[in-house]
C-alpha cells in the first residue's frame, strides 16, 4: 500500500484498529504515514541524516500519542500537529548544533593556521635553566619542565615542599636576570 492509494478515511480505519491491538493495520498505518512525515520535513531538513532522524522522532511520537486520536475525526491535522511539532524541535536542535558546529571543508588546511615550528620555550631556556644553582635547576625542571606536583617533587628530591617553592621562586627570578642579560647582549 503506497501513500497516495491511502485516504485520510483509510487512514483513520487504520488508526482505529490500531488502537485496538491490530498489529497488521498499526504497520500499514506507519508505513502509510512514513511518506507524509517525510514531506513535512523535507525541504525544511537539508541533510538527509536530519530528515531521516526526524522521521524516526515523529514515528516514536505517533506511537506515543496513538491513544489521543479520536476515531471518526480525520487523521490528516492530528498527524500533521505531530510531525510539525516534532519538525519545530528538529530545527531547534539543528540550529542548536549548527551554532557550535561547523561541515567538513576540503579547503580546511588553507583557513586553518599550521602548527608554528618554533623551539618550545622549556627547550629554548634550556642553556639559561643549565647556569641556575643546581637545587633551583633541579625545582624548576621536576615542577616546571616536568610538570610534577610538589609532593611528588618532594618526594623524589628528599627536599621538603616549603624548600622547594623557595628554590622555584629565586629559579625563576634568576631566569628573569638571565633573560634581561640576553637581551641586552643580543
Amino acid at each position: 500500500m503506497r501513500a497516495a492509494d491511502v485516504e485520510d478515511g483509510d487512514l483513520g480505519l487504520l488508526l482505529v484498529a490500531a488502537q485496538d491491538g491490530d498489529r497488521v493495520a498499526y504497520a500499514a498505518f506507519l508505513h502509510a504515514a512514513v511518506p507524509l512525515i517525510r514531506a513535512v520535513g523535507r525541504g525544511r531538513l537539508a541533510r538527509i541524516a536530519d530528515l531521516e532522524d526526524f522521521v524516526q522522532d515523529t514515528l516514536l511520537a505517533l506511537h506515543q500519542a496513538l491513544a489521543t486520536y479520536q476515531p471518526g475525526r480525520p487523521v490528516g491535522p492530528w498527524l500533521g500537529t505531530i510531525a510539525r511539532n516534532r519538525l519545530a524541535d528538529a530545527l531547534r536542535r539543528h540550529y542548536r548544533r549548527r551554532a557550535v558546529e561547523t561541515d567538513f571543508d576540503e579547503n580546511l588546511a588553507e583557513t586553518v593556521a599550521q602548527p608554528v615550528t618554533e623551539v618550545p620555550p622549556v627547550l629554548a631556556l634550556g642553556p639559561l635553566i643549565s647556569q641556575l644553582p643546581e637545587r633551583q635547576r633541579l625545582a624548576i625542571d621536576m615542577l616546571k619542565v616536568r610538570g610534577m606536583s610538589l609532593k611528588e617533587a618532594s618526594i623524589a628530591s628528599g627536599v621538603s615542599v616549603g624548600a622547594l617553592k623557595v628554590a622555584v621562586h629565586r629559579g625563576i627570578a634568576g631566569l628573569r636576570q638571565l633573560l634581561g642579560k640576553d637581551a641586552e647582549n643580543g
